[in-house]
């Protein structure tokens, strides 16, 4: 039982303490786009970022397992270190810290911009609601419920075939 209560607790400070990264993958080294923000799992301990010249990519995650064994040879301390020719990785391990540039450089505050994926509904205030005197060609019927005029529904023509 005791062992049950310390695995369960280990589990919460886990969840709790788990680290948050971005997620996603930019296109054009140019781009300062913020990718979504993701919750990582208790085995990732570095947010990474690789940037990929040859094909303008960025891609933000968290580390996976196979990272987490050669990360403290790659990752000495919070940056870009590893590079070659084509390719950057970048890796820092403290919440939301996996932003850089195509370079490598960071970016500084406000210089990331958040990319809407789908158009925001209106504000309330932008919604204009029908008044009273804006309703004029409501009817009223003896229950006191209000119609609204629509457009009649188009006539279906009959898809029976007659044969001879």
């Amino acid at each position: 039982m005791a062992k049950l209560l310390i695995l369960l607790i280990l589990a919460i400070v886990s969840t709790v303490s788990s680290l948050r990264c971005y997620e996603g993958t930019v296109k054009g080294l140019e781009s300062n786009a913020q990718t979504p923000k993701k919750e990582c799992g208790g085995m990732s301990n570095y947010c990474i970022q690789r940037i990929d010249k040859k094909s303008g990519e960025m891609r933000r995650e968290c580390s996976s397992w196979s990272d987490e064994h050669s990360m403290e040879e790659k990752c000495p301390m919070a940056g870009c270190h590893f590079q070659t020719k084509d390719s950057t990785f970048c890796c820092c391990q403290f919440d939301e810290c996996n932003e850089w540039k195509g370079d490598g450089t960071e970016f500084k505050a406000g210089e990331t911009t958040v990319q809407k994926a789908v158009p925001s509904a209106p504000k309330l205030s932008d919604v204009v609601m029908p008044t009273a005197a804006s309703r004029k060609n409501v009817r009223k019927n003896e229950d006191d419920t209000v119609r609204i005029p629509t457009t009649p529904a188009p006539t279906r023509k009959s898809s029976l075939v007659e044969l001879p």
